[in-house]
């Protein structure tokens, strides 16, 4: 019997962190043939970084259709991503995967941009898109998605938390930066913001600086803040992983990066700090649920840090453990195998 054959396509730092897991289990399967298709270097680096094999480095979407006719792929997946059509590597194999009768799903790896993730007009759907929670089936339904086609699966990203054991950092404040573009307001603002207030209460605090893989090319742009900053701060690698660091903190502090709801899975003190947005904008789930602490003016974050290091960890108005014990790689694995029974 022919192996069957499937075809990743990643655009994302997200997508693979909440995907790779699943990857890494059918790259090991002898029975089952797999390719990773990526269209930027960082990415690339990023992708091999997490372990998996096979990849590929689009330079041109003309390849693409030699590339199914090649290997005559089973079932095409893919993480989502902003992209315009002409820029995506995902939402192109997306459509030769229609013309071409091919099985084809997508994951949701964050619960934002829902509609430039499949174009105005839904153009980029797939046959299937795979969600992390009822909460974003819904919203995915809002905007025109059919319930029908989505499956909650929950997120293997989150499934190593499910065997974490709590600890609490000492004296180590972790910032994960990404761009951000609020009220007047960009990254550095925030960063600055969030410097000056830990410098008033906290100057024995040590900070690290985490930038987003890919999304951040100026790994200096905060330098004249550290510059004229008395504390202690240090920038980190991009290889240098997340849970890592963030087991480490005593206190995790960013926007609405995911780092920060992983940070709350593992119990830590975590505040997302969004200048200019407020509850009906913000999009950080760790948020709403309760499990970190959302700031939106600059008034506050002051006394919303000094508030959050002499308090507990919230508990939240949702179970954490709903999010890691919910064994989504393996439900995810068992959906990716059934999809490639389906081609015609």
């Amino acid at each position: 019997m022919k192996k069957k054959f499937i075809i990743f396509s990643l655009e994302q730092a997200g997508g693979i962190d909440a995907l790779s897991p699943v990857i890494i289990k059918i790259q090991e399967n002898k029975k089952i043939k797999s390719l990773v298709l990526l269209q930027d270097k960082d990415i690339y680096r990023y992708a091999k970084e997490r372990g998996l094999k096979n990849l590929n480095l689009i330079r041109s979407f003309s390849k693409l259709e030699d590339i199914l006719e090649k290997n005559s792929p089973s079932t095409i997946f893919t993480d989502t991503n902003s992209s315009s059509y002409e820029n995506s590597l995902n939402k192109r194999i997306i459509k030769l995967a229609k013309d071409w009768n091919i099985p084809s799903a997508c994951y949701v790896d964050c619960w934002a941009n829902y509609k430039i993730r499949f174009g105005e007009e839904l153009e980029s759907v797939p046959d299937y898109v795979l969600a992390i929670d009822d909460e974003m089936r819904d919203d995915l339904g809002k905007i025109g998605i059919p319930k029908n086609i989505v499956k909650v699966f929950g997120s293997p990203r989150f499934d190593i938390f499910s065997k974490f054991k709590e600890e609490t950092g000492k004296d180590v404040i972790v910032f994960y930066s990404e761009t951000f573009e609020g009220k007047k307001m960009s990254e550095k603002n925030v960063f600055k913001d969030v410097i000056e207030a830990i410098e008033k209460y906290y100057p024995e605090k040590k900070i690290i600086i985490k930038f987003h893989p890919s999304r951040e090319k100026n790994k200096n742009k905060y330098d004249h803040i550290i510059k004229k900053s008395s504390l202690t701060i240090r920038k980190v690698k991009n290889q240098e992983d997340l849970r890592k660091l963030s087991k480490k903190a005593e206190l995790v502090i960013g926007m609405r990066s995911i780092a920060l709801f992983d940070a709350a899975l593992m119990g830590k003190k975590v505040i997302s700090y969004q200048p200019g947005l407020n509850k009906q904008t913000d999009t950080l789930r760790s948020n709403t649920y309760g499990w970190s602490q959302p700031i939106y003016n600059k008034k506050n974050i002051s006394v919303g840090i000094k508030n959050i290091l002499e308090k507990e960890v919230p508990v939240g108005k949702k179970s954490r453990e709903e999010y890691t014990k919910n064994k989504s790689t393996e439900k995810i694995l068992s959906f990716i195998k059934s999809l490639s029974y389906e081609k015609k």
